[in-house]
């Protein structure tokens, strides 16, 4: 089967699968060459969820590379698509803390709060971010 015979969202799968194994056997910038291809791809197809999904998986390879400019671009990537989503809110607040932007991290933490404030749904990612935004700038409860 030709590529562009395949589903876009088997494609975009694909992606995250391949990525992540090049990630394992650091092969961390081809895995982001690869990412950023299906993100192109993902954009082009009008699919945001997906653009949402590649950006985070992105942002966690970036990482892994220690470049905070490339984590950041991801993770705004994602909000330009959905701009109270919360992990990509949280990332950033990670990323200006490691940085040493403190009041930054501490808007982001405050954005990523009110944003998981929100969400009508109760599940256990919900909970856990909220766990991790608390623990590190419990500030932002009174804010």
């Amino acid at each position: 089967m030709k590529t562009e015979d395949t589903p876009t969202w088997h494609r975009l799968r694909d992606a995250i699968n391949k990525s992540a194994k090049l990630s394992q056997d650091e092969k961390h910038q081809e895995a982001l060459e690869l990412v950023d291809r299906a993100i192109a791809d993902a954009i082009l197809q009008g699919h945001a969820s997906w653009v949402l999904t590649l950006s985070h998986h992105a942002a966690v390879i970036a990482a892994f590379l220690g470049d905070h400019q490339l984590v950041k671009k991801y993770y705004e990537q994602s909000l330009a698509y959905v701009p109270e989503n919360p992990r990509a809110l949280y990332g950033l607040a990670k990323v200006a803390r490691e940085e040493g932007e403190s009041e930054t991290a501490r808007q982001y933490a405050f954005k990523c709060y009110k944003a998981l404030g929100e969400l009508e749904d109760e599940d256990v990612v919900k909970q856990g971010l909220l766990d991790l935004v608390l623990k590190d700038w419990p500030e932002v409860a009174g804010m």
